[in-house]
């Protein structure tokens, strides 16, 4: 059966910070064959489980409007269903996990396995530019396959999501349907240009040479996607609410990480008592994190703005033809 490289780390390499070399080579390798590789047992079950039940209880807040202002709550729609209340009853909800320094743990916002990988990938220090948590809620619907970029972009690794699983996933609660191999496809692809959605052509010819895959990935796993992968989020096999928390599944912190020669511009508001806890996950990873530093004062992390801008301020006119089109159903 087709699915992911898996790369299983022991208790000791997840510790220190440092796989086998063997393991090391497995991983980039799928990675530039696949579009995608799976690090098992990349982060200790006891983190994850903290933060996952910290950012369950963000989501209620969400939900029940005492979170996010109504102009900062994103839903990435899951269909051709254009309101967010459709999504808002079952769907992706993009939500931004707590920007405080007691929840910012080293193992998940600087891993260095991760790191590890993506700077053989996207070279030295590679950048965040982009911090946000999908979180499925009960569906009937799925998303249409689409690839989180709507501009023209390179033919070649630039920008990786990086996904710390919270949970465990699979077809039961709805896991990620993954195009194995589809990164080194271009935007030519998409139905039309501003539009994340995969057109129905490529799609059909796809199923044919390589169908998609609904991996089961443990929590505590990283999956280290291309920003170019075609993939969709899909309902679960049971339509009833998941169980992990009145209902709601968060399945993975997402961190689009990108190439620090690309020159993308997004940045992560944060408050300036932060820095020192940045700094410190910057220099223990060896990796960097775009930041527009903002005053404590009024700061609520739940306000942070969402961008589908993925693009290179060294080629603005890519972004430029797009940037006043409404990105189509939501899904970047």
């Amino acid at each position: 059966m087709d699915g992911p490289k898996i790369i299983k780390l022991t208790d000791a390499e997840r510790d220190n910070g440092v796989m086998g070399d063997k393991k090391l080579y497995d991983a980039i390798e799928a990675f530039h064959t696949d579009g995608l590789v799976v690090v098992e047992n990349a982060i200790d079950v006891g983190i994850i489980d903290r933060l996952n039940a910290r950012m369950l209880q963000d989501t209620e807040k969400i939900l029940c409007g005492g979170g996010e202002s109504g102009n900062s709550v994103v839903y990435n729609r899951l269909s051709d269903n254009l309101t967010n209340e459709s999504a808002a009853l079952g769907g992706n909800l993009s939500q931004v996990p707590p920007l405080e320094k007691e929840w910012m743990f080293p193992e998940v916002y600087a891993n260095k396995h991760a790191v590890r990988i993506l700077s053989y990938i996207l070279g030295p220090r590679p950048e965040a530019h982009f911090i946000r948590t999908n979180t499925l809620l009960a569906t009937n619907e799925r998303q249409l396959v689409h690839a989180d970029l709507r501009c023209e972009h390179p033919e070649h690794p630039f920008g990786v999501v990086f996904n710390t699983c919270l949970v465990d996933v699979g077809p039961k609660n709805g896991t990620t349907e993954l195009w194995l191999g589809t990164q080194n496809t271009s935007i030519d692809c998409h139905r039309s240009l501003g539009e994340a959605i995969i057109a129905e052509a490529p799609l059909a010819k796809r199923r044919v040479e390589r169908p998609p895959c609904y991996p089961s990935i443990k929590k505590g796993s990283i999956v280290l996607r291309d920003l170019r992968l075609w993939h969709a989020r899909r309902n679960a096999e049971s339509h009833a609410r998941n169980s992990n928390h009145d209902g709601h599944s968060i399945f993975c912190c997402n961190n689009p990480i990108l190439s620090r020669w690309y020159k993308n511009t997004l940045e992560t508001r944060m408050p300036e008592s932060l820095r020192p806890t940045i700094h410190i996950l910057e220099n223990y990873s060896q990796s960097r994190y775009a930041i527009d530093w903002v005053s404590d004062e009024g700061y609520n992390y739940f306000e942070s703005s969402f961008s589908s801008n993925f693009s290179s301020a060294l080629v603005p006119e890519a972004w430029n033809k797009i940037k006043d089109l409404e990105p189509i159903r939501g899904t970047v």
